[in-house]
C-alpha cells in the first residue's frame, strides 16, 4: 500500500512498516479516513482521468484510473478499500453515465485491488483483468495478509500508547494538548481501518493473461502487458493512440518501492517500456508524469545499483560489507533533493534493492554469511 509523500502530514514522528512487498506509513497527523477527502481527479486525456486517493488511517492509497470508451468504462487499480473505491466511483459519475465494464489489477497488494467487491456488486457484468501470476498471488495472500497488518498495528500502537502514557514524544519532548489528540485519534483510525479491512470479501480475476492481451473495445486499443519487477505478475496497460502508460507500481512516484522486488527483471521491464512512444506515464502512487524523465531516472538509478554489487560481489564482500560499499548518495538526491521526509521514504522504500539484488545474484548466499 504505497504512496507518494507529497500531501503527508508529519509532526516528526515516523514508522515505516514493510510486509512483503507493501510499504505502510503511519502519520500522527491527518490521516485519511475511508469517508474523509475524496480522491483527487486529474484529467489525462480526452476520456482518460486520474483519481489519486488520500490515505486511509495512515494506510496509503493506490492511484485508479477510468478510460471511458463508447459505451463503457475501465478501471485501472480499485483502491485499499470498497469505500476507497466508492469515492473515486462517486467521482466517475460526475463524469460519465456508463457503466463499468472492465477492471484491472495490476498487481496482488491489497490498495491496488481492495475494491473489487464493490465495483462487482455494483456492475454485474463486470470482468476483472490480471495476470494469471496476479490472480495466483491473491489468492495465496488475501486470508493470511491481515495477520501482517494486525502484527505491524500492534507494534505502532505500542508505540503510540507507550508516548501516551509518558507524555514524552519519539525524541523525547513534552506531548502537547493537540498531540495527545493525534495519538488518540491515530489510535481510533487505525482499528477502524483493521475492522473494514477484515469485513472485505475480495473478488478475484475473472480474466487472466500470460504475457500479453489486447483488446480492441469502446473505440480503444488496450494493450496489456505483464512485466516482472515490483512483483511477479505486474500488469502495465498502453494505449498507443493516446501514447498513455499505465504503469502501476513499477513506477511509484516520487520514491520507488523496492522491497521484495525482482530487480533483475524490473530493470528488463523498465527497458522494455522505455521502448514505447509515450508522452503520459501514469505511476501507481504520485502525480502522472508527461514524459519518460522519471521513467529513465528509475531505470538508470537500478543499473547502477545492480552493478555496484556485481562489482561487490567479485571483489568477495559479504552482504553487510556491500551494503555499506555501495554509494546510493547520488541516486538519493535525484529522487529526493535531500528533502527530509523524501529522504526517510528514500531510506524506507529504496535501499533494500541493494539487499534484493544482492539475494537475487547469489540466491540467498547471505543467509548463510
Amino acid at each position: 500500500m504505497e504512496k507518494a509523500l507529497k500531501s503527508m502530514a508529519w509532526t516528526g514522528r515516523t514508522l515505516y512498516r514493510c510486509s512483503f512487498a507493501i510499504l505502510i506509513e503511519i502519520c500522527v497527523a491527518k490521516a485519511g479516513a475511508p469517508d474523509g477527502p475524496g480522491p483527487e481527479q486529474v484529467e489525462i486525456a480526452a476520456g482518460v482521468y486520474q483519481f489519486i486517493s488520500p490515505d486511509v488511517a495512515g494506510n496509503v492509497d493506490g492511484n485508479s484510473i477510468a478510460v471511458i470508451g463508447d459505451r463503457d468504462v475501465l478501471v485501472f487499480d480499485t483502491n485499499l478499500l470498497p469505500a476507497t473505491a466508492r469515492n473515486v466511483l462517486a467521482k466517475l459519475y460526475q463524469i460519465t453515465d456508463k457503466p463499468v465494464r472492465y477492471v484491472v489489477n495490476s498487481h496482488w497488494h491489497p490498495d491496488h485491488f481492495g475494491g473489487n467487491e464493490m465495483y462487482a456488486h455494483e456492475f454485474p457484468d463486470l470482468e476483472i483483468i490480471a495476470s494469471q501470476d496476479t490472480r495466483q498471488l491473491m489468492e495465496n495472500t488475501m486470508s493470511v495478509y491481515v495477520k501482517t497488518l494486525e502484527y505491524e498495528a500492534a507494534q505502532a500502537n505500542q508505540e503510540i500508547r507507550k508516548e501516551l502514557k509518558t507524555g514524552k514524544g519519539a525524541e523525547g519532548r513534552p506531548l502537547t494538548v493537540g498531540d495527545r489528540r493525534d495519538l488518540q485519534s491515530q489510535l481510533l483510525m487505525e482499528d477502524r481501518f483493521l475492522s473494514e479491512y477484515k469485513a472485505e470479501k475480495p473478488k478475484l480475476p475473472t480474466l487472466t493473461f500470460g504475457d500479453t492481451l489486447t483488446l480492441y473495445h469502446g473505440g480503444r486499443e488496450l494493450r496489456f502487458m505483464r512485466l516482472v519487477g515490483h512483483t511477479s505478475g505486474d500488469v502495465a496497460l498502453y494505449l498507443p493512440a493516446e501514447r498513455i502508460l499505465l504503469t502501476g507500481d513499477l513506477l511509484a512516484y516520487p520514491v520507488p518501492y523496492c522491497a521484495d522486488s525482482h530487480p533483475a527483471a524490473w530493470i528488463a521491464s523498465l527497458e522494455a517500456l522505455s521502448q514505447l512512444d509515450v508522452s503520459t506515464v501514469v505511476p501507481g502512487h504520485g502525480q502522472a508524469q508527461h514524459d519518460q524523465t522519471y521513467l529513465r531516472l528509475v531505470l538508470e538509478s537500478l543499473q547502477s545499483i545492480q552493478k555496484q554489487v556485481q562489482q561487490a560481489l567479485h571483489s568477495g564482500l559479504t552482504l553487510a560489507e556491500t551494503q555499506k560499499a555501495v554509494n546510493l548518495n547520488s541516486i538519493r538526491l535525484e529522487f529526493t533533493r535531500d528533502d527530509p521526509v523524501l529522504n526517510a521514504a528514500f531510506e524506507g522504500n529504496f535501499t533494500p534493492v541493494v539487499r534484493q539484488m544482492y539475494d537475487e545474484a547469489t540466491e540467498g548466499l547471505e543467509l548463510y554469511q
